[in-house]
């Protein structure tokens, strides 16, 4: 054995054993202090991470909203309470079934391809809603907000899934969208009718803005909407485009304003336009504008002066033969030495104007009936038109001997079927007509001939014709086509009630005329 004080004087390094051992004992008592606080630090990680995991277990549980855990493959791994309660299955039952088996069958591909995004690596979570089918087979909407949980090879493990109950909400975007759509059909039907309805619309706001004008009002003022849209009634653009009276009235803006203005055509024509006004309320009985219509009643005041002259004009024509009557019969009571001669054409006279006196008030009859929707009573039988324009023709040419009638109609074929009295009221009509319309005299040539659907007959004569304007209106009611010659006799209902007797037997009248030349009135009539 080495002695002592050899083995303790020198160590390897130069120091000697005691401070190795100091050393060593030194190393480990730090190595003890580092285990120490590693074990506290993972004593206190591990307790923080079971207080995370019970505070995760608490929300997940009582969370308001339905929440589960599930596999790649669709598989049920925790559900909550609401989530059962959402789907209408138990934890349980839950276990058998899949993400998938739940899942609408319109939106059960849209979920597949989601779950293949996660496992191909394309996306670590992803959000959308979908259609569940719960456990009595009702249809449930829940938006899905899922997050996946990888390893470290990035591989999914599972994912925690939220799902919230959205069926309410869907149930009222779907009654907004229907609401939508009924309001867009209804102010579809309004543009319709707006667009459709033959008086003229214009729709003005509180502020007396012209927020909305139909295409008829369009038309009957000459303008566009879209000129005066959303323009103040006042504004000086507007007031040049308006006729001066609709402007005041729409600047007043007084509900059950009636009252009547003339405006001119893009041609120039003149044409009346009444206007009413009325207000607007909405569902709480605000007034919030005014709507003014626009009629075109020209022909109405058209009609209305025809009547008036109408009026003048028959009481003329009676007048006249009963200031005849009157007077001669007069001269004959009071003139008993009259020749005899003399007296029989005085009676001539009162005959003659009896007869149109009698004509006047049978027209007037004839309109009433007319007006009245009666219409005429016909008798029908087979008539011969040959006879009935001959004793027509006969009278005629008794009363004036400046006319010449020509009548050309073939005899076998002209008769037809019809009223006798009111075919003799319709021919004696046209041909007085030409007589009156040639003033001058010269020829009326009557002409016939068979056609398959009836017998057409035709008048022409070369008096004093009628200009196109007066052409299209000679069936019109009161109309007279010369009315600034005051010889030409009549109300101006002839042809309309001759328009009226062909139309009853199912036949048709038309009219050719050349102004200066003269006139051809063509008419048919069935043969059977």
């Amino acid at each position: 054995m080495l002695p002592t004080k050899g083995r303790s004087s020198c160590l390897r390094g130069g120091g000697t054993l005691e401070s190795l051992i100091k050393q060593r004992t030194r190393e480990l008592t730090e190595v003890n202090e580092r285990l120490t606080l590693s074990m506290l630090r993972c004593q206190r990680l591990d307790g923080r991470l079971r207080e995370s995991e019970e505070l995760f277990r608490s929300i997940f549980e009582h969370a308001a909203a339905g929440m589960n855990t599930i596999t790649l493959e669709g598989r049920y791994l925790q559900v909550n309470s609401a989530f059962c309660d959402f789907i209408g299955y138990s934890r349980e039952e839950l276990q058998h079934l899949t993400v998938f088996d739940l899942t609408h069958p319109d939106d059960l591909l849209a979920t597949r391809e989601r779950f293949d995004a996660i496992r191909q690596g394309k996306c670590e979570a992803f959000d959308y809603e979908k259609r569940f089918v719960c456990k009595e087979g009702k249809q449930v909407w829940g938006h899905v907000t899922s997050a996946w949980v990888f390893d470290g090879y990035r591989q999914p493990l599972y994912g925690i899934g939220l799902v919230q109950d959205i069926s309410g909400r869907k149930e009222t975007e779907a009654e907004l969208k229907n609401a939508l759509a009924s309001a867009r059909e209804a102010r579809a039907n309004i543009a319709c009718i707006l667009k459709s309805v033959g008086d003229g619309l214009i729709v003005t706001d509180t502020c007396q803005r012209i927020v909305r004008m139909n295409p008829s009002a369009e038309f009957l003022l000459g303008i566009t909407f879209g000129q005066v849209a959303n323009r103040s009634v006042n504004d000086p653009y507007v007031t040049a485009l308006l006729p001066a009276k609709l402007v005041r009235a729409l600047c007043c803006a007084e509900a059950g304003g009636l009252f009547e203005f003339e405006q001119c055509d893009s041609a120039g024509a003149s044409r009346a336009l009444q206007a009413r006004m009325s207000a607007i309320h909405d569902q709480a009985d605000k007034h919030s504008g005014i709507i003014t219509t626009l009629r075109d009643v020209s022909r109405e005041r058209e009609i209305d002066s025809m009547k008036t002259e109408f009026i003048t004009t028959a009481a003329h024509e009676l007048r006249t033969p009963l200031t005849s009557i009157q007077g001669f019969s007069e001269v004959l009571l009071s003139r008993p030495d009259l020749e005899t001669a003399q007296q029989r054409s005085l009676l001539a006279i009162i005959h003659d104007q009896s007869e149109n006196l009698s004509r006047t008030v049978n027209d007037l009859l004839d309109l009433a009936r007319i007006e009245s929707g009666t219409g005429f009573v016909l008798e029908k039988t087979p008539c011969d038109l040959s006879q009935l324009i001959e004793q027509a023709t006969s009278q005629l040419s008794w009363k004036s001997d400046r006319h010449l009638f020509e009548v050309a109609l073939p005899e076998p074929d002209s008769v037809v079927y019809g009223d006798r009295v009111k075919l003799r009221q319709a021919l004696e009509n046209i041909l007085g007509n030409a007589v009156k319309y040639s003033p001058e005299g010269g020829p009326i040539r009557v002409t016939g001939q068979r056609h398959d659907s009836g017998f057409q007959v035709s008048v022409a004569d070369e008096g004093i014709g009628m200009r196109e304007d007066q052409r299209q209106r000679i069936f019109d009611k009161f109309y007279r086509a010369d009315t600034s010659n005051s010889a030409i006799e009549g109300v101006g209902l002839g042809m309309n009630i001759v328009q009226e007797i062909i139309k009853a037997h199912g036949g048709r009248i038309w009219v050719e005329s050349c102004f200066g030349e003269g006139t051809i009135v063509h008419f048919t009539l069935p043969v059977e």
